[in-house]
């Protein structure tokens, strides 16, 4: 009966696992991007100048410091965000090269095992070939005493 190759097996679920792992670092690197893309426009906007005229009332001096406050706050919630998918993007990194070394080393020692069967079928059928050879000389009346 043949044997199987169980190491086929694992290459394949290794290279779908590593699959897996580029496209969900491909996600989370779009997601960091689209994240300091956002910070980065509102950074933009918050140290954007406002016409202030030559004399403010006190209205309009809390009016600006609440807007101020509000930008601030903002910007704040951004730059948390972007730091969060930053994190998330490093560890899916961590999670592909991880899921890649599995990869490779299911790759080499599926490589190693064939050329091992190679080297056995190779064995096998030069010892059947001097047994053939052998029988034939047993045949011919060379081998007899």
């Amino acid at each position: 009966m043949f044997k199987r190759n169980p190491f086929n097996v694992l290459v394949r679920l290794r290279g779908i696992e590593e699959k897996q792992a580029r496209a969900s670092l491909a996600n989370k690197r779009q997601l960091f991007e689209e994240a300091r893309q956002k910070l980065d426009d509102l950074r933009e906007t918050h140290n954007e100048e406002i016409p202030a005229g030559d004399i403010l009332g006190a209205v309009n001096l809390r009016s600006l410091q609440l807007r101020g406050m509000g930008s601030h706050e903002v910007l704040t919630a951004a730059s948390h965000a972007f730091q969060q998918s930053e994190r998330a993007m490093h560890a899916k990194a961590t999670a592909w090269r991880r899921a890649a070394a599995d990869l490779d080393s299911a790759e080499r020692l599926d490589e190693k095992k064939k050329q091992e069967a190679a080297r056995d079928a190779a064995k096998s059928a030069e010892k059947a070939l001097d047994d053939l050879m052998g029988m034939l000389h047993i045949r011919t009346g060379d081998g007899l005493i």
